[in-house]
This record gives structure tokens, sequence and C-alpha cells, in this order.
């Protein structure tokens, strides 16, 4: 089992290896589901990468938006540096990553992001078939669900344990966006699902 915390910036990821994380996830400052969050740049990534080696922890990166065509060649810059770094493992939401990264021959694990909404077996061994080594499962399963795809599959999963539990289901909601154009699915939601509404039509 590994204990895994979110970073939201360099000094974050190195409070999280001292309390006790054995592996530390974090947004780069692009395509990252927390874009409000400092995140790291590039030179903090390789930064992060040598405190991980140093005290023997992993470090994933979120890659976990949804890509646009002209944001393509600036992904694959960086997938290069991921690549040189020496990452553990990519956490994405788009399929096209994983298509991109084929493509060009990077070999790094690859996780699935909740916003994949992985929420039965079959989507599972979907991924694990596809060369997926973890699957970060949907926040709203119970705990007979993920059992069940634990038996049906060898693939890795992952599960939150503590943190906001959306509204709705994982990666599939366009309430922030439809408010305030603000999409959850490129990190940017603004939780309205938290907000406090009164009915006004009486």
């Amino acid at each position: 089992m590994e204990l895994l915390s979110p970073a939201k910036d360099l000094e974050t990821l190195i409070c999280a290896f001292d309390a006790g994380a054995d592996a530390v996830y974090a947004g780069l400052t692009k395509f990252s589901a927390r874009a409000r969050a400092k995140n790291l740049t590039i030179e903090e990534l390789y930064k992060s990468v040598e405190i991980k080696k140093k005290i023997n922890k992993k470090l994933y990166i979120a890659l976990n938006t949804l890509i646009f065509e002209e944001e393509i060649p600036e992904l694959i810059e960086i997938l290069i540096h991921l690549k040189s770094a020496g990452i553990d493992g990519i956490i994405i939401q788009d399929y096209g990553i994983y298509q991109l990264m084929k493509d060009f021959g990077i070999d790094i694990p690859l996780h699935t992001s909740t916003q994949m909404g992985t929420k039965n077996h079959l989507q599972a061994k979907f991924l694990e078939d596809l060369g997926f080594k973890r699957v970060i499962l949907e926040r709203q399963l119970s705990l007979d669900e993920i059992k069940s795809i634990r038996n049906h599959t060898n693939i890795e999963l992952e599960v939150f344990v503590h943190g906001a539990m959306c509204f709705a289901l994982s990666g599939h909601c366009f309430f922030s966006k439809m408010l305030g154009n603000r999409s959850g699915n490129r990190g940017d939601c603004a939780q309205p699902c938290r907000w406090s509404f009164r009915d006004i039509t009486n």
C-alpha cells in the first residue's frame, strides 16, 4: 500500500515527504486539473525529482485536463521534459496523451485520473490491457464496488481517502462551466455544487 499526497507547489511537496508520504502527485503550470494552484515549473520539476531520489520516494505528475489541438506542441515539449526528469508516472484524463506517448516512444508509467470516470471492472480491465499501470477510481464508488474491481483485475488501484467529493460524477460535470465559464475538465472548477442556493420563483 502506498500513501500518496497532493502537492500544490515545491514547498508542500517537501512537507508531504517530511510528513511521511510515500509518494506525491503534483501538477505543472499547464494541463493540471488544479489550475489555480501554484504548481511546479519545469525547473522545480527537476529539483523535485532530485529530492525524491535522495529520500527514495516517488513523484507522479498530473497532466489530467483535456487537451486542445493547438496545445499539442507544448504538450510534446512537456512530455519530453518528464521523460528526461525521470518521474515515476503520469496521471492523465485525455486518451490523446496515451497515444502521443506511444507515437513518440515516451515510456513512462501511466495512471488514469479520477476524471476519467473508471467505475467498473470492465473499464479497469480495458485500461489494463492498454498498458496502464494504475487506475485512480471514481470517488463515488463503495468499498464493495472497489473490491469487485480488485477481484477482476490485476491493475494497481488508487482511491481517495480524504478530500472534497464532487457533487456530480468525477470528470463529467459541466455545472461550473455553465454558470461561470470555468471548466472543471480544464482544472478551473469554481465548485458551485458547494454554494448555497435558494428558490426565488415563489
